[in-house]
């Protein structure tokens, strides 16, 4: 897969994936947003899944842009791209907990049965508990949750 990207007629950038995954173009305008980012902006984005469940995300610049510009996305076939200016792997990132496949499934089946059972236990409560009582035991399973979810 291989796009190509023009501004105004001029050839921005050409980029491709060879593998297994998602090759896109991004076009973002914004209004009122407070960003470090060039607001209105243009760029191509790939992620690569060939090696699940890891994954890595190539982007190719994005290009400012103004009123008036004029956007081309073009299908090519396979052939030469530009090298992407970015490239980061999902297992490289610091928020990853195991190299092991297999004990991240276990620790998700874990919280799936947590999950479960708090669940379970509000169910009780609501038949068993007076309404503020409830409200009470709702906004604490609840915080648990919110809180596994953060982690």
């Amino acid at each position: 897969m291989r796009l190509s990207l023009s501004v105004n007629g001029s050839p921005t950038v050409r980029a491709s994936l060879e593998a297994k995954g998602w090759l896109s173009a991004h076009l973002s305008l914004s209004q009122g947003m407070n960003s470090d980012e060039s607001r209105d902006r243009v760029w191509i984005n790939a992620i690569d899944v060939s090696d699940e469940p890891n994954s890595s995300h190539l982007t190719w610049d994005a290009v400012p842009l103004v009123v008036g510009d004029r956007i081309a996305i073009e299908v090519l076939p396979d052939g030469e791209s530009d090298p992407p200016t970015d490239t980061t792997q999902t297992s490289e990132s610091p928020n990853n907990l195991f190299s092991d496949v297999e004990q991240a499934r276990m620790l998700l089946a874990t919280i799936k049965a947590c999950d479960t059972e708090l669940w379970k236990a509000l169910n009780r409560a609501q038949a068993a508990e007076p309404a503020d009582e409830f409200s009470k035991i709702t906004n604490a399973v609840g915080s648990v949750l919110v809180e596994l979810d953060r982690q």
